[in-house]
């Protein structure tokens, strides 16, 4: 999120992107691990998605690709299966993939959870793959679980910015009614000196003529 915000320059993603790492992400995670559960690491791809899968023509065993692997929750994986640009979108993988590897508690989670590990792929769409339409995308997903679980400081956060807006606006109308009038005092002073120079030219040549 620190890598997209001085790229993308977006007063209001960086007040979602605050609340999903202060408010979003301990609701969603802490859990995995309270009231006696234990979450066990698993080495994750990192990056699994089917441009990093394929399959022996010879022995149609599946292999992968291009990790970029951590020890972590293995449902993190599946935050980029989540992405319609990919063909693991299709629901039928997660539907198998869970038949393999049974929902973390609190399972109601779920999809909140899946929906958080997937801003991470956005987020590296959206800054590094040029002509990403995932910039929306990105906000609006963020803004949701944001409305989800902390409906309260989002409205907080939108209020402000939206009161600054506004500031903002007002001192851009004050600055440039000041413009205006500093370029109307100028031009009135032009005109004034002018005036007064057109006086001492008439006065200057009605003493010529008096001494003719």
């Amino acid at each position: 999120m620190d890598l997209a915000k001085p790229i993308l320059q977006w007063s209001e993603f960086d007040a979602v992107c605050k609340l999903t790492l202060e408010k979003v992400a301990p609701r969603l995670l802490l859990p995995l691990q309270s009231e006696g559960r234990i979450l066990k690491p698993c080495l994750v791809h990192g990056d699994c998605w089917d441009g990093n899968t394929a399959m022996d023509t010879r022995t149609g065993e599946a292999f992968v690709f291009d990790a970029s692997s951590f020890y972590g929750h293995n449902e993190y994986d599946t935050g980029n299966w989540r992405a319609p640009r990919h063909r693991l979108s299709n629901k039928a993988y997660i539907r198998n993939y869970k038949k393999n590897f049974p929902v973390s508690e609190p399972e109601d989670d779920w999809d909140a959870r899946n929906l958080l590990y997937s801003l991470t792929f956005n987020i590296g769409n959206t800054i590094y793959v040029p002509g990403s339409s995932q910039r929306q995308v990105l906000f609006d997903d963020m803004t949701t679980l944001c409305q989800m679980f902390c409906p309260d400081n989002l409205n907080q956060e939108m209020e402000k910015l939206h009161k600054v807006g506004i500031l903002d606006d007002e001192e851009r109308a004050t600055a440039g009614a000041k413009e205006v009038r500093s370029e109307e005092e100028e031009e009135a002073k032009e005109e004034k000196e002018e005036e007064e120079e057109e006086e001492e030219e008439e006065e200057e040549e009605e003493e010529e003529e008096k001494e003719l």
